[in-house]
């Protein structure tokens, strides 16, 4: 009786190794590393044993940082972390996004333990390269939002001015007395076009390549879940 219990621990080791050593590994891959020592385990068994020690979620997605981007990261968080909600309710959060029309990653899940969700190990670096798909802009406020702007061919800030800025974003603004813009720091954005047409209305700074500290980025990944859902139906 005592050999079979040290079987199975022994078993129960060799199992939860895998997603130890390898965060992202499926239950498939560990069932074919395994094999030779284990014949006879099925994947529920796998599941189970590994789900006792580690939870299995989807990895965080990370664009790629720079020093510079996590300091300026931490000074804006750390200059607004006094900040009531009134002190955001007159800012309008405006955002890019693209849903892309092929297949990625999004199925990968990482396992980890409590309190490794930040670590490296356990996270996707999510780069900005161009795939196929529908960009769209959008601004949400306290109590408001914009119209939906599909932009059909990749931002320009000549594009940003003449379809978002002129036609939407200006009117919206116009509409709010006091509101205040934000919108991160991307090329067309910062472009001399851009800070002409905005010249008369107040922005909020904003880091570069932080759009997870923006509220929309909620919206967005609302909007992306459901597109996947479509996807795969």
């Amino acid at each position: 009786m005592k050999a079979l219990e040290g079987q199975d621990r022994g078993q129960d080791r060799m199992i939860v190794c895998q997603p130890r050593t390898i965060p992202m590994v499926s239950l498939s891959t560990i069932q074919r590393i395994t094999v030779t020592h284990i014949p006879r385990v099925v994947l529920s068994t796998i599941s189970r044993r590994s789900e006792a020690e580690l939870c299995s979620q989807r990895p965080l997605r990370r664009l790629p940082l720079t020093p510079q981007h996590r300091r300026s990261r931490l000074e804006c968080c750390r200059s607004q972390s006094s900040w009531l909600p009134s002190h955001w309710h007159p800012t309008v959060f405006s955002d890019e996004s693209r849903f892309t029309l092929e297949a990625d990653d999004h199925r990968v899940r990482v396992w980890r333990g409590r309190g490794q969700r930040p670590h490296s190990a356990f996270g996707l670096q999510r780069h900005t390269a161009i795939t196929p798909g529908v960009m769209v802009w959008g601004t949400i406020s306290y109590d408001s939002r914009s119209s939906l702007v599909i932009l059909r061919a990749s931002l320009t800030a000549q594009r940003y001015a003449d379809n978002i800025l002129r036609p939407v974003a200006l009117p919206f603004m116009s509409r709010h007395p006091g509101a205040i813009f934000q919108h991160d720091n991307a090329r067309p954005h910062t472009a001399r076009i851009s800070l002409k047409y905005l010249r008369a209305v107040d922005t909020l700074s904003w880091p570069a390549k932080s759009p997870d500290l923006s509220p929309i980025e909620h919206i967005w990944n609302m909007g992306d879940n459901i597109w996947w859902q479509l996807f795969e139906n």
